[in-house]
């Protein structure tokens, strides 16, 4: 019998009503759920329509030097709930986008790739760095991590580029200092909640690199020297550094909140009869999705944010401790029958050998220093290591071997078990490349050089294809997608990448 025309099939009448039936018996949630995305978005610093003000503006003086203007007042909210809906807001961010973010450049050529990330990382109508699309809330730790070489004045794409860099990263240290100056502990994330009110959140842990993130913010703002001498080449620049004046300013102003979190850091992470990170508790990193105890990567940091503390007049100097801290930590971790260091002192990964890639840090931090013939042997069988795994193939770097998802917490274990395992990272990819022309510069072994050259090409290629410099890569070289998490696909991490592009072309000039 045929269907009458304007009436709806039977079947599809009934998938409507069962729709309604749905919608109206989970109605309060469904209200809950938009209510959040709403304010999500208008909390949002970084979105259209934003309510957030801005803590910081910026100028120039009359003798050049960048200085801030206070422009509002952040307030601290410290409630649960308010932490509740930091973490839902945070989720929202990266499920939405998925399906709504990670836009390509209009470029289609690498320097017009790069400068169009670096006009929207670096602008500086906003308040703080972020990696860009889901990571919208503050993650402090990217000012001694992510984006540590962004005041490397040999990259300076143009004057504008330069004051906008210095602009952004000075901004966004003041932003964490003015915070934490309130709070009665560091967190790793700090998450605007309000027009002027901000909560702190930790993922998932006590944070072990944001407290050297906020010492080397202000120790690199007034030293122009910090990274030409982490990675040396011999481009000369008139660029000058013109944050010095400002960053003095900061770390008088907040020395005694600083001094605060410097002793309850070394209380709460430091055991004193191991004379290493306590055993006993949970700390995050750059690899905060893994659950590891004392990890390699969170000794490291300690003994450099107790080396910058002493730079900063923030404890007394002791040369002694640092070298015995040092000491003990390679003779704890480095694996001499294997040739790398462990990842950490859990049973686990004792009883396994587990290596990760982020013992890097070591040379970002100069913990190891390719001058030093030792050191240098150190990172020599690292990266002998890392090729035998073939862990930088396609390209560098994956984390390890397999995922270790027992090792992940539950909700990444979840959604991307190979995010802290398989997948390939631009971050200690490229980090991986500066480790190599190091090598190569002291050693005079081509074999580096090439090697160099080959991963950089790589990185150079993936920009073009992907039109944008994509923070995350699964273990084929694709740029990392899945239901529930997308790479940021222009993320500000670029500057890592020109920096070890202009370290590559010194050494291949000489």
């Amino acid at each position: 019998m045929r269907q009458r025309r304007g009436h709806p099939h039977p079947h599809k009448r009934t998938v409507r009503t069962e729709i309604q039936r749905f919608l109206y018996r989970h109605r309060v949630a469904i209200a809950v759920l938009i209510g959040i995305l709403f304010f999500a978005r208008l909390t949002n610093p970084f979105a259209i329509g934003s309510v957030v003000k801005e803590p910081f503006a910026t100028r120039i003086d009359e003798s050049g030097n960048i200085r801030l203007i206070p422009e509002s007042q952040i307030e601290l909210w410290t409630a649960r709930t308010y932490k509740n809906f930091a973490l839902l807001k945070s989720a929202t961010h990266i499920l939405t986008n998925v399906y709504s973010g990670s836009k390509k450049t209009k470029s289609r050529e690498v320097e017009g790739i790069i400068d169009e990330i670096h006009e929207l990382r670096f602008d500086p109508s906003y308040p703080y760095l972020i990696s860009g699309d889901s990571f919208s809330v503050f993650y402090p730790r990217s000012l001694g991590i992510f984006y540590a070489t962004a005041l490397d004045p040999r990259t300076a794409r143009s004057l504008l580029d330069w004051h906008n860099r210095q602009a952004m990263y000075l901004k966004s240290t003041a932003y964490a200092l003015e915070v934490y100056s309130h709070a009665p502990a560091l967190s790793t994330t700090i998450v605007p909640i309000g027009t002027k009110a901000v909560t702190l959140v930790n993922i998932y842990a006590y944070p072990s690199d944001t407290l050297y993130s906020l010492l080397y913010a202000i120790n690199t703002m007034q030293d122009a020297t910090v990274l030409s001498t982490l990675y040396p080449t011999t481009t000369k620049t008139d660029t000058k550094l013109v944050t010095q004046v400002e960053a003095a300013k900061l770390l008088e102003e907040y020395k005694e909140p600083l001094k605060r979190h410097v002793q309850q850091y070394k209380t709460m992470v430091f055991d004193s009869t191991t004379g290493l990170i306590k055993k006993d508790i949970l700390l995050s990193g750059t690899k905060d999705i893994a659950k590891r105890q004392s990890a390699f990567y969170d000794n490291v940091i300690y003994w450099k944010t107790l080396q910058l503390a002493s730079t900063l007049g923030l404890i007394d100097k002791n040369d002694q401790e640092l070298a015995y801290l040092k000491k003990r930590i390679i003779q704890t971790y480095w694996l001499p029958a294997k040739g790398y260091f462990l990842e950490d002192q859990s049973d686990e990964a004792i009883s396994n050998g587990y290596y990760s890639s982020d013992w890097l840090i070591a040379l970002m931090t100069g913990f190891l220093n390719p001058k030093d013939r030792t050191d240098r042997e150190y990172i020599a069988r690292s990266i002998a290591y890392i090729q035998k795994e073939k862990l930088d193939v396609p390209f560098g770097l994956k984390y390890q071997q397999t995922n270790r998802s027992q090792r992940e917490y539950p909700t990444v274990r979840l959604v991307a078990p190979e995010y802290g395992g398989t997948a390939i990272w631009s971050h200690w990819g490229i980090e991986y490349i500066k480790a190599l022309i190091l090598l190569s510069r002291e050693t005079g072994e081509r074999s580096y050089l090439d090697e160099a050259n080959k991963q950089l090409e790589s990185y150079s290629e993936n920009i073009i294809k992907y039109r944008g410099y994509p923070e995350v890569y699964n273990d084929k070289g694709e740029m990392f997608s899945n239901f529930f998490y997308k790479s940021v696909r222009q993320t500000g991490w670029v500057v890592n990448f020109e920096e070890a592009r202009l370290m590559l072309e010194d050494a291949e000039a000489k």
